[in-house]
């Protein structure tokens, strides 16, 4: 017998602490007439199949078999395969009683025991990272303030830098094999025996819980961290470093919430301020608190702004083709742009609130400018990953588009493949239920890497965004790269957005390789409604595509 797995009298004794299977002294006489031969459970994740776990016993005592079948495809299915030796001819009253005890209740008492852990196990831990989660996080504070044991210990909420220019350069995937390179080595970290852990949260982002006097090892560790990574046949080295935002829990903290709050505040900080290492404070409290509610103020009074940038086609006569719909918030006489306030917004849970604002703002735009009798472009709203963490996303959407009454076709949603990364599976059943429904999906920041054939087949989307500098003119080999992965996406139904050309010359050697549509400030600046509508108004642009200086 495989060492580990359970004999069939221990098995079914534990089945005896089951109110509704109750074997006793007459179930052990029939005991050998039967053996496990195998247990097979395996997890399912969005309908696919993560792992298994698979026990075998060697003491089978017969050929014949029945197998039991528990769970179903949305969690956990469990198979137990139960060999027997023919009972004889004639089965005793005890017999029959047993083979009828066992069809009722064996099954039951398995879902009890054997799923409940299962359940529990795929609850707290990120299978795919080999690592606790969030819910071990905050079940694991829960008993550390109820044993009084909590304030031993800081909380560091850590981001690996740099991530999105391995996942600009490698693709998805490579950038997902790095992540979980790092999580493995942070894993490997806390003293478990002092009951330090770390958890995965998702994408790039991590917590160490450890104790106190060990926070100068954490900052060393997180500071430098080698993995190593394969491209092309190539094998090479590469070195993460990290932000973190730190608290050390104090005998006034009661939950998790509030410590990873701290946490939050102080990564934010780290991140405006480009320092890597930043431990809470009470100033730093009182700094977020102030922006938060400013923020927050802003968006509850309507004080936002919407611009439009437009997306120029280059095909024949140069003229408007879309526009993507950006945030401004006029803070101080100034007009702030996205990227002076999304870590804020983003960190505080308002940029989900911001992304609905302005899809509701361009729904009101677009039927009263219908109403005017104007011909509409389509227009994208950038929705952020965090989105991704409500599966009913695209209901919503739809919901809002379809209360003004907007036809499905005049918007577009944006997703941004760094915040993709790790939620696909959410990301293609949202973008195939948009996709469906007539809504114009955009894959914002597109990879050049391996994830790319993946992405191009898996996903259902409109339009693919790829940035211009990521594509040197001069370099034959990217511009190889660029025709190929330009051309298989027209092939596959895509049209292709490049972001970001500075000079004719370069759009030019683009549209060599198939690419027609442009956004860029050297064609048209991010306008304000009122500038819009006149675009609106006059969609052509006097452009000499044949201007190659």
């Amino acid at each position: 017998m495989i060492a580990g797995t359970p004999d069939i009298k221990t098995f079914y004794a534990a089945l005896d602490e089951c109110t509704d299977c109750k074997f006793s002294d007459k179930f052990s006489k029939y005991a050998d007439y039967l053996s496990i031969a195998k247990i097979e459970d395996t997890q399912y994740i969005s309908g696919r199949p993560v792992s298994k776990n698979v026990d075998y016993l060697s003491d089978n005592v017969g050929q014949e078999f029945f197998e039991i079948t528990l769970g179903n495809s949305d969690s956990v299915t469990t198979i137990v395969r139960f060999t027997y030796t023919q009972f004889p001819p004639q089965l005793t009253v005890e017999q029959e009683e047993f083979m009828c005890i066992f069809g009722d209740s064996v099954a039951n008492k398995i879902a009890v025991t054997r799923l409940s852990n299962q359940y529990s196990f795929l609850y707290n831990n990120d299978i795919e990272f080999g690592m606790h989660n969030q819910n071990y996080l905050f079940s694991r504070f829960d008993d550390m303030f109820t044993k009084g044991i909590a304030s031993r210990y800081s909380v560091a909420f850590i981001n690996i830098k740099h991530v999105n220019q391995i996942n600009r350069y490698f693709g998805s995937d490579i950038a997902g094999s790095a992540i979980k390179m790092f999580g493995a080595k942070l894993n490997s970290f806390p003293d478990k025996d002092r009951g330090e852990f770390a958890v995965h949260l998702g994408g790039d982002n991590f917590v160490a819980v450890v104790i106190t006097s060990r926070l100068p090892e954490l900052e060393k560790f997180i500071s430098s961290v080698p993995v190593s990574l394969s491209y092309g046949g190539d094998r090479f080295e590469h070195i993460f470093s990290c932000r973190a935002g730190i608290t050390t829990i104090r005998p006034t903290h009661r939950f998790g919430n509030h410590v990873m709050g701290e946490c939050s505040q102080a990564f934010s900080y780290s991140k405006k301020n480009n320092v890597d290492i930043v431990y809470y404070s009470e100033e730093i409290n009182e700094s977020n608190h102030n922006n938060t509610e400013t923020l927050t103020r802003a968006l509850n009074e309507n004080k936002f702004l919407i611009y439009y940038q437009p997306v120029i086609s280059l095909e024949d006569k140069p003229s408007l083709h879309a526009a993507e719909a950006l945030a401004r918030w006029p803070l101080d006489g100034k007009i702030m742009s996205p990227q002076e306030f999304i870590t804020l917004a983003t960190d505080s849970g308002i940029v989900t609130k911001i992304d609905f604002y302005v899809l509701e703002n361009v729904c009101r735009n677009i039927k009263s400018w219908q109403d005017q009798g104007l011909s509409i472009v389509p227009i994208s709203i950038n929705f952020s990953g965090r989105h991704l963490f409500n599966t009913a996303i695209a209901d919503d959407i739809l919901n809002i588009i379809d209360r003004y009454g907007v036809d499905h076709k005049l918007i577009g949603i944006e997703f941004s493949e760094p915040d993709f990364t790790q939620r696909m599976p959410v990301l293609k059943s949202v973008s195939r239920t948009l996709t469906e429904a007539g809504v114009l999906v955009t894959l914002d920041k597109f990879s050049t890497g391996q994830s790319t054939l993946t992405l191009l087949h898996d996903m259902d989307a409109s339009y693919v965004k790829i940035d211009a500098d990521r594509f040197d003119p001069d370099d034959p080999k990217g511009r190889i790269i660029a025709a190929d992965m330009i051309n298989l996406a027209n092939m596959l139904g895509y049209k292709v957005i490049c972001e970001g050309v500075k000079t004719q010359k370069q759009a030019d050697d683009l549209m060599t390789c198939g690419c027609n549509l442009f956004q860029s400030f050297f064609y048209d600046k991010p306008l304000s409604e009122r500038f819009f509508l006149e675009r609106l108004q006059d969609p052509n642009y006097d452009i000499d595509i044949s201007n190659n200086t």
